[in-house]
């Protein structure tokens, strides 16, 4: 399964985390594990909001994962911790780029 929800953006405020999330940000699975990095932070067009993080994974792959915003637990200094265990998010949707924008 893939989704292209909207613009990808280098950084921006995301409520659920009362942050702001930036790319380059490591991404922790709830036991502590590094899962990856924040790859950008996906704006929603029709409602204008912050709608998934885009993670980027560890090691890297072309392979993308679109975050939905309620799997974020908290930010803790740089970095972003989830509410989701390594399997969880190997299920998670890949990104596929608008075609539109090339």
């Amino acid at each position: 399964m893939t989704t292209a929800p909207g613009r990808l953006l280098v950084c921006g405020w995301v409520d659920p985390v009362g942050g702001e999330v930036a790319r380059g940000m490591p991404v922790l699975a709830q036991d502590g594990s590094m899962v990856g990095t924040v790859a950008a932070v996906v704006h929603s067009e029709p409602d204008q909001t912050i709608s998934h993080i885009l993670l980027g994974q560890v090691p890297p792959t072309a392979v993308y994962r679109l975050m939905p915003l309620d799997l974020l637990d908290r930010l803790d200094g740089d970095h972003l911790w989830l509410r989701a265990t390594r399997q969880q998010i190997a299920m998670l949707p890949a990104h596929q780029p608008d075609d539109r924008a090339r």
